[in-house]
């Protein structure tokens, strides 16, 4: 399979799996076919974080895909210095040197008074006013992208912010410092009589400006159904696709194993979902009557099942050794009448037959450092990109199983048959 084969199966139509997509750094913003609504509703619905995990997708899927960068670093730049701006009156004391539009009477008054030395004078002195409508909905744009993009930061991060993020951030705060903007009162909210004033200017710059702003406005209504619409709109199109094929490889199988535990396995949807973020746990909950399984991406079964490892307690024992617990690309952790089972997922995207082999030993590896320790029963599946001839026969004790993200039959198969107590 290709990687646009991939990718298509990771934006079926029905099923929101593009959204497990990393929020990190090796994504960017793109596109493709709708969501169905009904999926990407009962996803969204199902999320462990509820409305903070909505808006956080929500929030950078929509600063990644809506122009925001190309527009701070072009467009921005060249409106900067050419800002709409008026001639204002402005009254100050001026002197020695006399300057702009004396006003005798004010001056005699407070040398009378001794307020005004005898070099001094009253005066009007004219002054350019950036503070203007459209420049009040430029100035309103930035500091809520600055917030919008910190607020991110928060939740994830600034070492998993996304380096775009982290561009259009500094373009932010550069610009907030800009000189022409000292003068410019920056709005509590955004109005429609401010976007209609960047709607009207000649400069195309401020059009843009205020397409932006009226993009950024949708997310921040305070009318939960409007909300709820535009996110729905938000994200049935748009998605963070991993720029990495080995990244986008290991998204296919994580929806892939999702969709098959679902369909061929017979567990239904998941009851909850958890987004891809730092500080995440589990990715999916599935149950039954009988069972339980909870999915976990990218993470350490030390961390996420507070199970000790033989690996962890050997590099903590030696004050000369250092590294970080293991963590297989996917994870199930089984619960059934008391009983415990591990499934180890590794995804390799390889042709290389020597590397599948090693991959093969590191599975090993992994199998005994998370049962040696823990008293569950762990076995493994190594996932390839090519064929893989299934056996004629296999053990009912195999701990290893092997197959092709080309075979969904296969995979089920062998799925099947590592879940099985």
């Amino acid at each position: 399979m290709s990687r646009e084969a991939w990718r298509d199966f990771i934006c079926s139509d029905d099923h929101a799996g593009r959204h497990l997509s990393s929020i990190g750094r090796g994504v960017i913003g793109s596109t493709h076919s709708s969501i169905d609504l009904h999926a990407l509703q009962a996803f969204l619905e199902k999320l462990s974080g509820a409305n903070a995990d909505i808006s956080l997708l929500a929030t950078v899927v929509d600063l990644l895909t809506g122009g925001y960068l190309q527009f701070l670093r072009n467009g921005f730049q060249r409106l900067l210095f050419a800002l709409s701006n008026e001639r204002v009156a402005r009254e100050e004391i001026v002197g020695p040197a006399l300057r702009g539009n004396p006003k005798w009477g004010a001056t005699m008054l407070r040398r009378r008074v001794g307020t005004l030395s005898r070099v001094h004078y009253v005066t009007h002195t004219a002054h350019r006013s950036f503070d203007l409508p459209e420049n009040q909905l430029l100035a309103w744009f930035v500091s809520d992208t600055a917030q919008r993009i910190k607020s991110v930061e928060k939740k994830v991060g600034f070492r998993n912010l996304h380096p775009d993020l982290q561009s259009i951030s500094l373009a932010c705060r550069e610009a907030l410092k800009h000189e022409y903007f000292a003068d410019i009162q920056i709005p509590s909210r955004i109005t429609h009589s401010l976007i209609l004033s960047g709607q009207r200017q000649k400069r195309p710059e401020y059009r843009e400006a205020a397409a932006l702003a009226r993009r950024s406005e949708l997310l921040l209504m305070n009318d939960p159904a409007a909300w709820w619409y535009n996110v729905i709109s938000l994200l049935a199109v748009n998605w963070l696709e991993p720029v990495n094929s080995d990244d986008l490889f290991e998204l296919y199988i994580l929806v892939l194993t999702i969709d098959v535990l679902a369909k061929e396995l017979g567990f239904g949807d998941p009851l909850e979902y958890g987004l891809v973020s730092a500080r995440r746990e589990r990715i999916a909950h599935f149950a039954t009557d009988e069972l339980t399984i909870d999915l976990f991406f990218d993470q350490t079964p030390a961390a996420m099942l507070k199970i000790a490892t033989a690996y962890g307690s050997i590099v903590s024992d030696y004050k000369e050794l250092k590294g970080a617990e293991r963590r297989p690309d996917i994870m199930l952790s089984i619960e059934k009448d008391g009983v415990s089972k591990l499934i180890l997922i590794e995804v390799k995207k390889t042709s290389d037959d020597k590397y599948a082999s090693d991959s093969v030993y590191k599975m090993f590896g992994y199998i005994h450092d998370f049962s040696s320790l823990s008293g569950r029963d762990v076995s493994g599946i190594l996932m390839l990109p090519g064929i893989v001839t299934q056996p004629a026969t296999r053990s009912a004790d195999t701990k290893l199983h092997i197959a092709s993200g080309n075979s969904r039959a296969d995979f089920a198969n062998v799925l099947e048959a590592a879940i099985r107590f």
